[in-house]
């Protein structure tokens, strides 16, 4: 049992040392694609071209948005 308890506190180490980084990317990428469909000709042609892209990218937008509107941190 401690074998097992030591085997998860390692991988716990191991991910929680990743999540910080992980998170940055995150936002990074999140802003990124924010700006991008924000642009009306960008937006405009993938809805034409890649309607499909253009969902996932707003289903990314939205959900990181929603995420940090229930941390407390998205801005009113």
């Amino acid at each position: 049992m401690e074998r097992e308890l030591k085997i998860v506190q390692n991988d716990f180490k191991a991910i929680e040392s990743y999540y910080g980084e992980n998170v940055l990317h995150l936002v990074i990428a999140t802003s990124y694609l924010s700006r991008l469909i924000g642009n009306r000709r960008i937006a405009r042609y993938l809805d034409e071209n890649h309607p499909e892209i253009l969902a996932k990218f707003q289903s990314v937008v939205s959900a990181t948005s929603f995420d940090a509107a229930s941390d407390g941190k998205a801005d009113p």
